[in-house]
Formats: C-alpha cells, structure tokens, sequence
C-alpha cells in the first residue's frame, strides 16, 4: 500500500490542487516538500494513524513512512500546520482517485446507493448549550448566590474571617460563571439558532442507532455496486436524512456526467419532495416505504393502505366497496376525502374510524404520486433493494473499525469534510488495489504518469512553436 500511495501522489498535479508546502524557516532551514507531506497523510489515514503527534512518531520509527517521506521527520506541529493549509487541496486528491477508478472500469455508474452515519464531533455534550438548559443553570446560580449571603451574615455573627473569605472566591467563580451564560443566551438570541456549540460551533447532538446522543456530524456517501468505490460524500448537521438524496445524486451526475442510473436508499430518504428532484434528474430511486401509524385496536382490512385510488376518476374506493371523493382543488397541498352518508349506513363504522369525527377520512398529499411510483418500483425490485446494505454500509464499517474513523479530530464543518476525503481515499486505495492487483494498479499508476509527461511535453512543443522563446523539452 505505500508503494501505490506514492505511486498515486506521482499522478497528482499538486501544483494545480493549490497545495501549500511549509515555507523555509528564518534559519535557513529548506521548506518540506507538499508531496512527502501529502503522502505522509494518506498513509496515515489509510492505517488509523491520523493525529499529527502519533504521525510525527510514526517518522521515526516505522519504515514504511521513513520511505515514503525520504526520512524527513518534522515535528507535529509542522504536520498539524500542513492539513490546517491545504483542506480543499487534500478534498482535490479524494476526487483526483475517484476520476482514475472511473477511467480504470472500476465504476459501472448503472446502481448507486446512498447512505448516513453518524460520526463523533470533537466536541463533549457537557459543552453543548440550549435555551432551557442555560436557564435551568442561571436559576441554580441564583439559588447558590442566594446561600452565599445566609452563609455570609452566618459568618459575620460567628465572626469566621476564613469561611468569609472562602465564601467570597465562590461568590466570585458564581458570578463570572453568570456572566459566561448569559453571554450564550445573547449569542443563541442572536443567531435564532436552538443549540450553541461551545467547542465546535458546527457539531450537533444526534442520536445513534445504538441509542446513545453524541455531539456528532450526519457523513453522506454515495457507493457504485460494481466495485463499492465511494464516488461523493457531504457532510450535513439535519441529525435525519431527509431531504439529502436529491443532493447526493446532483453531486454525483455532476462529477461524474452520468445521464440515467438507479439509486437505492433506506426509509430515511423517504421524501415525497426530495424523490420528485430525484426523479427530475432522471433517476430511477428505490426507497423502502416508511411504515404509516394506524389506531391499535383497527382491523388490517380498514388501514389506509387498503383505500385504494383511482387516478382516471379521483376517488378513492374503501374496503367495502364505497367511493370518497374531495371537495378540496387538486392543486391543493393535502387534499381529504370522504363519503358521510355511505359511513353513515356503513354496518364497519366502529372498526373502520377512530376518534370523534363520525365518518371515515382518507387525506392525499401532492406528492402521493411520486410515492405510489417510487413504492411500485421497489415492489418490483426487491432482488436490487436488498443489496443496499452490502454495497453502502459496508465501507462505513470499514472506515469506522478498520481505519478507526469512528471520530472526528478536526472542528468546523469545513475541516471534517477534508477529514472524510481522506478516510475515503484510503478505503478506495483499499478497494482498487483489491479490484485489480498490486501489479496492475501499479501499471496503470506508471501509464497516467507517461500520459502526464505527454500531454506537458506537448504543451511545451507548443511554446516552442508559436513563441520565439527557447523552451527546453522534458525529458
């Protein structure tokens, strides 16, 4: 794997991703070179290795990154120093190996499938703030002001000099504490936000499937079937999925210019407005259905699935054969339909509603539709749906245990993304040199590289030709 990661950093024009090197010092010490940097870094996220103290340690002691590097060993604060410069640059090499995994065959661009998980902020819950919370914490800060006095006048009639000035240290830790909260309720009041992060503004609480609420960032990924080679990411704060597959698949049209594809996606996806962007796209989406609630002691012949709809006359035909029309426009948002008098003489009325009203109704969204479309083509293809999980949940596996990708180091949203590309470089490495072989891969590697020289070569001939200026060939 260190020989393809270098390999890989050959291929990558850094100079065109913008990378920054660390500048010379005003010793006279040379700078170190963006690409020993650029490696040391994919290297180490591709093994679990991805603070800058234990990189830093790593140059010293493991000869994998002494080759790799040249044997350069700079500090940590100088490999801190490198990803806090080069975020996007690091992003750029993320997609620099997604476009050759395309070019490669890797991805067959026909079944995609998209995913969330939740990943750790780093960012402790004792240190996330709400409106509630912060005034819960100024009354007990009364309250203890409030003891501070008794104690005081007790103090005073006991003539106690030491308690008195003990009890004054309190009063003042109190009181800058007040002042510090009060200070976050005038930042939420501000910002209309909800939640104020204290040590990663970005970060929220979310809820994972275990259980457990951590402050945590909701990662995106969407997966080709062919080879399970991430092609996009993103990296939201909604803790849900809603309204996040109409953006995965515009992110992955784009990039990789495909016209017609499926996606498969779970019950959280599951949006009557975000599935007609899908479809718009012209993406096929196969969404498992979310299961609608119904009263508890209702027979199942009288749940709403069973009030089936008839587009051609627009009505709805009930269990027992009645029809229930809409008095409301068809272009109205949510539309109820009902028949009073059929209800009326109905001998199910008592098993078929629940609560006060006396007759039965069936309500419609504008997006039904789309529902009822996207609900057929999953019926249809279970065979396909069922594969979701090996295709995209797996590489959240991989990345979470494997790469130890179960956290995040970096603060702002804008830096964890950079920390995502990397974990996800590292799983595609890992992916493609699987798919094709060490001794492939490293071929294909050396033929971009010729093809690179090439086409600068070309563009130097280019010079030469319509300029009067003496340009010298490569090599």
């Amino acid at each position: 794997m260190a020989r393809v990661i270098d390999r890989f950093t050959d291929v990558c024009d850094l100079k065109q991703m913008r990378f920054q090197g660390i500048g010379a010092e005003a010793t006279g010490r040379p700078a170190y070179a963006a690409a020993a940097l650029s490696r040391l870094y994919v290297y180490g996220y591709t093994n679990g290795i991805r603070s800058s103290r234990r990189l830093a340690a790593e140059c010293e002691r493991n000869i994998e990154v002494m080759w790799l590097t040249g044997g350069l060993k700079p500090s940590y604060k100088t490999i801190a120093e490198f990803r806090k410069n080069n975020l996007r640059p690091l992003q750029k090499m993320f997609r620099r190996f997604t476009a050759l995994c395309r070019d490669w065959g890797l991805v067959g661009g026909t079944l995609i499938a998209v995913d969330g998980t939740k990943i750790k902020a780093g960012n402790n819950k004792k240190n996330c703030f709400n409106r509630d919370k912060l005034e819960e914490r100024l009354q007990n800060i009364d309250r203890q002001i409030a003891a501070y006095f008794e104690e005081t006048e007790r103090n005073d009639r006991l003539e106690n000099a030491a308690g008195s000035s003990e009890t004054t240290n309190r009063l003042a830790a109190l009181h800058a504490r007040k002042e510090q909260y009060e200070q976050y309720l005038k930042l939420l009041d501000e910002s209309g936000e909800n939640l104020l992060s204290t040590t990663d503004p970005d970060s929220r609480l979310m809820k994972s499937q275990q259980g457990s609420v951590d402050m945590a960032y909701n990662v995106q990924s969407a997966v080709d079937a062919q080879e399970h080679i991430i092609l996009d990411y993103d990296v939201t704060l909604n803790p849900n999925d809603q309204h996040q597959l109409s953006n995965m698949v515009r992110k992955v049209k784009k990039r990789f210019r495909l016209r017609h594809f499926t996606v498969l996606a779970d019950k959280g996806y599951y949006n009557g407005e975000d599935l007609e962007k899908v479809k718009k796209q012209g993406v096929d989406a196969i969404v498992s259905k979310q299961k609608t609630g119904a009263p508890k002691n209702q027979p199942a012949a009288f749940h709403t699935d069973r009030f089936t709809y008839d587009n051609a006359g627009d009505f709805y035909t009930c269990p027992t054969g009645h029809k229930l029309f809409s008095p409301n426009n068809k272009a109205a948002p949510r539309r109820n339909f009902f028949d009073k008098s059929a209800c009326e003489h109905c001998p199910h009325l008592s098993d078929c509603i629940s609560g006060e009203r006396p007759y039965r109704t069936v309500s419609r969204s504008q997006y039904a539709a789309i529902y009822e479309e996207v609900d057929e083509r999953t019926r249809s293809h279970m065979a396909l749906y069922r594969l979701r999980q090996q295709i995209v949940e797996h590489p959240f596996g991989t990345v979470k245990f494997a790469m130890q990708g179960y956290y995040f180091l970096l603060r702002t949203r804008r830096k964890v993304r950079t920390e995502v590309a990397l974990l996800f470089l590292g799983y595609n490495l890992k992916r493609a040199v699987k798919a094709l072989g060490f001794d492939a891969i490293m071929a294909r590697l050396d033929a971009e590289k010729r093809r690179m020289k090439s086409a600068f070569s070309c563009f130097l001939r280019f010079l030469r030709d319509f300029y009067p200026i003496d340009v010298p060939l490569a090599a």
